[in-house]
């Protein structure tokens, strides 16, 4: 997938949120202090308008959108799907008079395009994972508290805001810029880690649950595997500021 690279500093923007309209569980952390960077930079005024315009009509007559401009994230319900808004903005862009003379069938289209086949910036969620069950004594809810605290524990250097859906099964990290650099939104699939949990259990029956889930987290985040993927291209220090976060507090070292 070809990345265009957003220009400028960060826009203004009215912060604009639809809502779900479904009945879950969302564990929230505190929203950052600032965008790790302004989706809409590469969009001009007509565009900016005319791409909302289009994402208003794509939750009218397809379906529930949430739009979480501070994580630079755009949610779709069903099926449920999460998308960077940059990859959403810089198409739009690209489509040149196109897009704003029929913003609503340039949106939807690539809308569709993100929901129909994951790609970099786009991660497919899977509904009803882990359900009523259970791993090693952890519980859906249990289980997201332990993601979500060896990648993000709530005092991590960097972490700009996080927050985890358990009925999606989705991890959302936001890591705050740093001088002259962008910051960055993780975005983790959560039925895929424990996909690999449950496959390195069966290697290492006595490893202890922490240990084992800290294991596969840490793999999955220096790989870039199946099931995570970013708001923007990644740089070292975004996958480095959540290794480090990760580590127990003996282990941890300044991020490089």
């Amino acid at each position: 997938m070809v990345w265009i690279a957003l220009a400028g500093g960060l826009a203004v923007i009215g912060v604009i949120v639809w809502s779900f309209g479904r009945d879950a569980s969302r564990a929230e952390g505190a929203p950052p202090e600032r965008p790790p960077r302004g989706w809409a930079d590469g969009l001009g005024e007509d565009a900016r308008v005319a791409f909302l315009e289009g994402l208003r009509a794509y939750q009218d007559k397809v379906g529930p959108l949430h739009l979480r401009e501070d994580h630079g994230l755009l949610a779709v319900h069903d099926p449920p799907r999460l998308v960077s808004l940059h990859l959403l903005a810089d198409r739009f862009a690209a489509c040149g008079p196109e897009g704003l003379h029929d913003p609503e069938e340039t949106v939807r289209a690539l809308v569709t395009a993100c929901v129909t086949t994951e790609q970099p910036g786009v991660l497919h969620l899977r509904p009803g994972w882990l359900g009523r069950g259970e791993v090693d004594g952890m519980d859906r809810r249990a289980f997201v508290e332990a993601v979500r605290e060896i990648v993000c524990p709530g005092v991590a250097e960097g972490v700009a805001g996080r927050f985890a859906d358990e009925s999606a099964g989705s991890l959302v990290v936001t890591l705050a810029a740093e001088g002259g650099d962008a910051g960055n939104t993780l975005l983790l699939d959560l039925a895929r880690v424990l996909d690999r949990y449950e496959k390195l259990r069966a290697e290492r029956p006595g490893m202890p649950a922490r240990a084992l889930l800290r294991d596969v987290l840490f793999r999955l985040l220096a790989e870039d595997g199946p099931g995570l993927t970013w708001t923007e291209p990644p740089a070292e220090r975004h996958r480095a500021a959540l290794l480090a976060a990760g580590q127990p507090p003996t282990e941890r070292r300044p991020a490089s």
